[in-house]
């Protein structure tokens, strides 16, 4: 067959098997469940942790899918504009965000329970990366923006350290975090 005849999901799962022909120590995965129906993102990932537990290799998967990540990462890293804005072990992320952004992609997450309603989506626009706004690169989308957060780029804020560190780039972290 040519590669044109095959479906989305046989195509990722070729792309895997040459990545895993040298036998590397790590994979980087980015967007491996893009444009791929549910089911098939799901045994893409499902193939993923599996050969990532029998290789004993690492993985970094790179998405804007909280969905998929929950079952495969040990660690998330939340990314805005080129900057990390919140890393944390991949339960707390899901339990309580400590980064708006953060919460405004797992509220995009269309859920069960919530059938029939309209789907949350961040407002605004990304921004332009070479022309990123002064202070906070989120301030113009964030639900929680104030006057600071438009002059003041908020530093790396720990949040925890134990047993892993966790951390947020937003000036009201703690209002976040327990709102």
């Amino acid at each position: 067959d040519y590669p044109h005849q095959f479906s989305g999901g046989m195509r990722q799962r070729i792309m895997i098997a040459m990545a895993l022909a040298l036998e590397p120590d790590l994979i980087i995965a980015d967007e491996p469940t893009t444009a791929l129906d549910v089911t098939v993102q799901a045994q893409v990932m499902d193939l993923l942790a599996e050969l990532q537990r029998e290789l004993n290799m690492g993985l970094i998967l790179i998405t804007h899918d909280l969905g998929v990540v929950a079952d495969v990462a040990d660690k998330i890293a939340v990314m805005y504009a080129g900057r990390i804005v919140e890393a944390a072990p991949v339960h707390e992320i899901y339990k309580a965000p400590a980064h708006p952004y953060t919460r405004g992609l797992l509220d995009s997450i269309p859920r069960l329970d919530q059938k029939g309603q309209e789907l949350y989506a961040i407002k605004g626009l990304p921004p332009n990366l070479v022309a990123i706004p002064p202070g906070c690169a989120f301030n113009p989308r964030c639900p929680m923006a104030q006057a600071v957060c438009r002059t003041d780029v908020p530093p790396l804020y720990r949040v925890t350290e134990s047993p892993v560190e966790r951390t947020s780039a937003c000036h009201f972290w703690k209002e976040c975090l327990h709102g």
